[in-house]
């Protein structure tokens, strides 16, 4: 059985499109629209990676990325943030809550499957 990606980002299309991306690889796949929706989809779905945009209504990224690391339930999933933000101050920001990698939106399917893989085989 493949690992399940939980994905959390506010751009439907783009969503869409990492989504079938990732089933292409055999991946399960959830989404989410907002963080709220993704801590809902953690707490009942149990994700094996997370993948999450920064700039999200209400709550984001790394307020989400904050909060799952605060539970000793969730904190161990590795979690990539991406997004097109990618300045010196968001990856810093990414370090300091934590997450596991940051990829610079648009990136190519290559490079998100190979990210994916390699936190997946180090958490395992």
């Amino acid at each position: 059985m493949k690992n399940r990606i939980l994905i959390i980002d506010d751009t439907i299309p783009l969503l869409e499109e990492i989504t079938d991306i990732l089933k292409m690889e055999e991946y399960e796949v959830e989404t989410a629209n907002d963080a709220y929706e993704g801590m809902r989809k953690v707490a009942t779905t149990l994700p094996d990676l997370i993948i999450t945009d920064v700039l999200m209504p209400e709550i984001n990224g790394f307020q989400f990325i904050e909060k799952i690391r605060s539970l000793d339930k969730h904190k161990h999933i590795p979690i990539i943030v991406l997004s097109a933000q990618a300045s010196k101050e968001n990856i810093d920001k990414a370090k300091e809550v934590k997450a596991d990698l940051y990829l610079k939106k648009p990136c190519s399917a290559d490079e998100l499957i190979y990210s994916i893989e390699s936190l997946l085989n180090k958490s395992s």
